[in-house]
């Protein structure tokens, strides 16, 4: 007996230390491979419309390879989208292959992204941190400096501390650039400062990449004082206008000082003993096209609003020599400021309305589809009458209690089925379903689609996209600040499979925060067409005349001028309506004054569940308010411009695999409006 147990004791062991080994193995198949297995680079190829294109080159150094190479940005707010190509790379091989990144999944970070490689289970084998993959190399967080005095810019580095920018954080990295270099160093900056430059000598299209730039999330700031004419020339009007009203001189009385004397501004430059009498001012009128200009406490100067981005105009050139007295702390603030401004401001207008009116719109299309699962329910109420309902009446019977039967089985059927309904909402979603609205302009050959996508299993998932989708990606845009999750993890996931582009989520994260966004070619479907377009004295409403040239009937038409709205249904194509006629004939199923896009939502739709019934239906509606909304943010720079928006029920289907998808297409146009003739002429 003693023999036997100690042979099981050993026996135990082997397999124990077997068990171990193997263990130990496949721990190390999940642990990174040695960091010069694969090598791999990064590299802006061109950009197509809203997205790029980005080359991707990847070389192996170890055995053959059969796996996954993720391309991952860290997207605007905490959500990642990884961006995945199958790959087969033998040993000492090297591949190059392109991806298609939308703009608002690569630009947060300003190029910063990770190469992920993994094996055919999806273990993560190695990952290489990239920097600066749209432009030249510069490490930390870049500050372009474009001036003829940079050496009195060098403090701009605030002391070569790090510095805290959307969940990194790395020293500030100053950029010398001149007119040559500029437009090779552009799209890798965080911040461009322009002090001691003449602008007017740098050619309009350099003059145009710093518009564009700034348009697309820079932050620029721009030093004045006695070198204002020079810095603040060059620049577009519907850029800024910004009027020199005056500029004093060291020992003059300064509207910089006054601040000071009056309200205590600029606390940091005092505390560091900066005295601005010995500092020229200007004195500036600063004006923008969107309104957004905000009149610094913090620093002597103004920020103002461009697209996704924000300039920061000083009343004083940043060369100045009482400057360098400013400490770490007053040198942030600098940079913070403008950085703080831009989030604010986008978290209230432009892209962010756009971003929250998609999510709740697609949201709400989704909410008036929330019907049962029929299919289910009648098998449940056939078990019900075949299986419970006779065992209930031979058990009434037993106790001697059947003529309960006839008041028993209709109230428990009652609760029965009242269950099914409260319980069985989590079970609706049976398979893949989708809510998608497609917007295009009518006459161009581009569309962008949006997605609302569920799915009932619990496996990450995706589904395959019509041919004629590029590119895709994230459409939830968020707060403009920080990330939390880390580049390896990731929310969205984007594939070139040989089925086509495939798109998805992990079904297990908050998906109601976020939307998918696709981007393709299209077919011109005609126009909508407005003339004679004005507005209707008093009451504000739209008159004239509006045409669906287009090739679709549509479920309802709306007219905003950035005001007024009106919204008439069924407009069949080659139709030509006059606004008042119409309205009077009871087409108009809504007008009203709603002067800012993020109330259409909440004024059009019950949104709330507090206004009556609409005369219309709101699901469509909504989805006409994503087709309204971009077209406002495409519009021309024109003010009078009109939008003309229509919507097509039950349009093409945008998922090319199995799915049950509700589509909408809106199709838009612009028009102008008239001015009306001056009164008192």
């Amino acid at each position: 007996m003693q023999r036997r147990i100690i042979l099981a004791a050993v026996m135990l062991f082997c397999v124990l230390a077997l068990w171990a080994a193997a263990g130990n193995r496949m721990v190390y198949a999940d642990e990174a491979a040695p960091a010069d297995v694969f090598s791999g680079t990064v590299e802006l190829l061109k950009q197509e419309n809203s997205y790029y294109v980005m080359q991707v080159t990847v070389e192996n150094k170890g055995e053959d390879f059969t796996g996954t190479v993720q391309l991952v940005f860290v997207s605007a707010g905490s959500y990642n989208c990884a961006y995945s190509t199958d790959i087969v790379l033998p040993s000492h091989g090297k591949k190059q292959f392109t991806v298609n990144v939308m703009e608002q999944a690569a630009e947060t970070l300003r190029g910063v992204c990770r190469l992920n490689f993994l094996d055919e289970k999806g273990n993560a084998l190695q990952s290489i941190q990239l920097n600066n993959v749209f432009g030249n190399a510069i490490p930390g967080i870049s500050v372009g400096i474009l001036s003829d005095n940079y050496s009195g810019l060098t403090f701009m580095d605030a002391g070569g501390e790090d510095f805290s920018l959307k969940g990194t954080n790395s020293p500030l990295e100053l950029v010398e650039l001149n007119a040559d270099n500029l437009q090779g160093y552009l799209d890798g900056l965080y911040f461009l400062i322009i002090d001691q430059f003449n602008v007017f000598s740098l050619s309009e299209e350099k003059i145009q990449a710093i518009q564009d730039w700034v348009r697309g999330g820079g932050w620029l700031l721009i030093g004045t004082g006695a070198y204002a004419e020079q810095t603040l020339s060059g620049f577009d009007p519907d850029f800024f206008e910004a009027d020199i009203l005056g500029i004093s001189e060291p020992g003059e009385d300064n509207t910089a000082q006054m601040n000071i004397d009056r309200s205590g501004y600029y606390y940091s430059y005092t505390a560091a003993g900066v005295d601005f009498r010995k500092i020229s001012i200007a004195e500036l009128d600063v004006r923008t096209a969107n309104g957004f200009v905000y009149e610094s406490e913090q620093n002597p100067g103004f920020c103002m609003s461009a697209g996704g981005g924000m300039v920061m105009i000083f009343n004083i050139s940043l060369g100045e020599g009482e400057l360098q007295k400013l400490d770490t702390y007053a040198v942030r603030g600098m940079y913070e400021e403008p950085m703080y401004q831009s989030n604010s401001y986008q978290s209230f207008n432009g892209s962010s309305d756009l971003a929250y009116a998609v999510r709740d719109a697609l949201a709400f299309i989704d909410s008036s589809n929330t019907n049962l699962d029929l299919s289910l329910l009648e098998i449940l109420i056939g078990v019900y009458v075949v299986l419970i309902g006779p065992v209930l009446y031979l058990v009434l019977r037993r106790g001697k209690k059947s003529e309960w039967y006839w008041i028993g089985v209709p109230a428990l059927g009652l609760l029965f089925i009242a269950g099914v309904y409260l319980f069985g909402q989590g079970v609706r979603v049976n398979d893949t379903r989708v809510y998608s609205v497609t917007a295009q302009q009518a006459d161009s050959n581009r569309e962008m689609t949006y997605f609302l996508a569920y799915h009932s299993g619990v496996k990450p998932w995706d589904m395959i996209l019509e041919d004629c989708y590029e590119a895709a990606g994230p459409g939830w845009i968020g707060y403009y600040g920080g990330y939390n999750s880390p580049a390896s993890e990731y929310f969205y996931t984007v594939r070139e499979s040989q089925e086509g582009l495939r798109i998805g989520i992990k079904p297990h994260e908050n998906f109601e925060s976020g939307y998918l966004y696709a981007e393709g070619k299209a077919e011109g479907r005609g126009t909508i067409r407005g003339t004679g377009l004005k507005e209707v004295a008093v009451s504000g409403a739209i008159d004239g005349t509006v045409a669906n040239d287009t090739d679709r009937d549509l479920a309802y038409l709306a007219v905003w001028n950035g005001s007024y709205i009106m919204a008439f249904s069924d407009v069949k194509a080659g139709e030509s309506l006059d606004l008042q006629q119409a309205a009077r004939d009871g087409r108009c199923v809504y007008e009203g004054m709603v002067p800012y896009y993020d109330n259409l939502m909440s004024e059009m739709t019950n949104r709330y569940w507090y206004r009556s019934k609409r005369d219309y239906e709101e699901d469509d509606i909504a989805a006409l308010i994503i087709g309204l909304g971009i077209a406002d943010q495409a519009k021309p720079a024109d003010e009078s411009s009109v939008v003309l928006a229509g919507v097509i029920r039950d349009y093409r289907k945008t998922v090319a695999d199995r799915c049950n998808e509700t589509s909408y297409g809106c199709l838009y146009s612009y028009a102008e409006m008239e001015v009306a003739p001056d009164a008192s002429n």
